[in-house]
Order: structure tokens, then sequence, then C-alpha cells
């Protein structure tokens, strides 16, 4: 569930944010972006063994207090909220841009998060079966795409390596922290976990996956664009416009269509899931059900009404996103560890 969630759009769009920042270095910076998303597994799973059964809008409270605490954890889910929107205006800007041109984005929009809340509404157990059917068929098709364009590809292009000092690829690590420490919303998914002596392991190897995927395809889109690659916000979708496979099977950039779809649904089911049971247990509702469809609607209004443009979304407001991304996925998450360290016992939680 998680690691579909982070490449929804990191696949598409990271390779150009890191070519802008980190140049021929950029397939540097997910081994070292990498070290947030490790550190927020770790810090998840500190804390759901301090807080078994409660998630970080929950021991939120518990500790920093009722106040401080609900004011923290609601601003969480703000930032979830926004994610939810900045994804839906994302992908409905790339379908009506690359696919379906006289489609409205608001189309996109509203079928989107129509189908999510139904999944949602089913519960967390459909949302992780839907993400285990649907992974071993996207990463056929992403093969599919990658394969015939290999012997296009010139490894040469990577040179020189540190041509500019190890500052751009610093640079691109912060960049990729729009996706690393969105692992912190295993904390949101842990306490309905059957096999709880299984988490540490699979966690870890989502971020390790994250981390190979980051790099092949940076590795790839770099070897086979090269200097190009900063003319294309999307250089793999462009790449897949290219690939033919036995001279008659073109125009496979439908493929990634599907790919996107998918992908971003079960971004979308997890995000949506989240905001919506976060601000049911923020308000102690018995059941976050009542809550799906004014969610939803939130999430469509965020999505136009926050972002007046693709251009505004890619370049004015950028550094604010990366901000209260990091904000919300990394800091909120460090204080709660720091200070449930410093107070020592876990408090007695409330049946």
């Amino acid at each position: 569930m998680l690691f579909l969630s982070l490449l929804a759009t990191a696949t598409l769009s990271s390779p150009s944010l890191a070519y802008n920042v980190s140049h021929t270095d950029m397939w540097m910076t997910p081994i070292i972006g990498c070290v947030t998303g490790f550190a927020s597994i770790y810090i998840a799973l500190s804390l759901h063994r301090r807080y078994p059964g409660r998630t970080i809008v929950q021991y939120c409270e518990l500790i920093l207090g009722p106040v401080v605490g609900k004011f923290i954890s609601l601003t969480f889910l703000i930032v979830c909220l926004m994610m939810n929107a900045n994804q839906l205006r994302q992908f409905s800007e790339l379908m009506s841009m690359a696919f379906m041109p006289n489609t409205p984005l608001v189309v996109f929009a509203c079928t989107m998060v129509l189908v999510s809340s139904i999944a949602v509404r089913l519960g967390v157990e459909i949302i992780g079966r839907l993400a285990l059917s649907l992974t071993p068929l996207i990463v056929v098709i992403v093969v599919v795409l990658i394969l015939p364009l290999i012997k296009e590809m010139e490894p040469d292009r990577i040179l020189p390596i540190f041509s500019q000092g190890a500052a751009p690829v610093l640079r691109g690590a912060i960049t990729l922290q729009l996706w690393y420490p969105m692992y912190m919303y295993a904390s949101m998914f842990l306490p309905y976990l059957s096999k709880h002596d299984q988490n540490k392991g699979r966690l870890y190897w989502a971020v390790g996956w994250s981390v190979v995927t980051f790099t092949l395809t940076f590795l790839y889109v770099l070897m086979a664009l090269g200097t190009a690659t900063n003319f294309f916000s999307y250089p793999f979708l462009q790449l897949s416009r290219y690939v033919s496979i036995a001279s008659f099977m073109t125009h496979l950039d439908s493929l990634i269509m599907i790919v996107w779809v998918m992908d971003v649904f079960i971004r979308t089911i997890v995000m949506y899931y989240a905001a919506t049971s976060g601000l049911a247990q923020w308000f102690k509702l018995s059941s976050y059900k009542p809550l799906t469809l004014p969610v939803g609607l939130a999430i469509i209004l965020l999505a136009f009404w926050s972002i007046p443009d693709a251009t505004t979304y890619n370049y004015s407001l950028g550094h604010i996103i990366l901000f209260y991304y990091i904000y919300a996925h990394l800091c909120i998450p460090i204080v709660l560890f720091a200070t449930a360290l410093l107070r020592g016992s876990s408090p007695k939680i409330p049946t």
C-alpha cells in the first residue's frame, strides 16, 4: 500500500525535479534521501510499540497533552487532505494534457474520488488486497515499457560524476522529501495488522524497494534522454511514446495511462482512508464512514481552490508544498518521538 502510494507520482514527476537540481548526479539522490524513509519507519514502529492499538492522531494527544496534541494532530490531518488534493489535481492535469484534452479536469477528479470513496467505505482490508492484487500488473507493464529502450541507452550520459561537487546531490535528496517521509503514514495502519511480528521487515523492505525503483528510474531516464530530461515535466511518459514492440505494437504510452490510473487509485484510497479515519479519531466518532463523502468533497474543492493551474503548482508552490510535507511527515513524528523518550515510560492508555 505505502510502496505504491509513494511511487504514484514519483515515477513520473521526480526525474524532472531531481535533474533540475542535481543534473547528471540525480541517480545518487535516492540513496541519500532514503535516510528519512528509514527514519520514518523506525519512529512509526517505536511509537506503535509504546502506544499499541493507537494511530498517530490518537497518541499525539497522549504525548503532547489534550490541547497541544489536538492542534498538532489537526495540522497533520490538514496536510493529509492537502496531499490528497495535490495528488488529485496532478492526476487530473496529466490525464487532460496527455490523454484526454477535451475532458474537463473536474470529471477526472470527481470520478476518482467517487470510486475511491467506495473502496474507503469497504475498509482497510479491501484497500490492502487491492494494492496486493494490482502490484504484479503494474510491475509487468513497467517492465514491458522499459525493456525495448534498453538498447537505446547510453551509459556515458551519467558522466561526469560529482561534476559540481556534493551540494547538488544533497539538494536533490532534499527534493525527494516530497515522497520518502510519507512512510510515516504506516502509523495510521499499524494498529490494524494481524501479524505484528512481520511489520518491521516488510516496512523496511518497502523503503529499500523504493530506493531501487527511484535509482533505476533515474538511470533509465538519464541514459535515455541525457540533458533533454530538463525539457520534459514527465520524462518517463515521454520515453514510453517511443516504445515499439515487434515493429507493429506502437503508441504504448496508453500503458502508462493504465499504470498511472491504477497507481493513483491506490495512493488515493490509502491517503483518503488515512484522512477520513484520522478525522473520525480526532472527533472521537465511533465510525469513520459518515465522513467519507464530506472528506471526498473537501479534497475535490481543495484540488481546485488551492492550485490555480499546473504552471503555478510546478514552479511557485513547489517550495511551499515541500515545507509543509516535511513539517507534517518528518517534524511532527520527530517531536512526538523525542517527547515520548523524554517522558520515559508511556502513560496509562485509557480503554
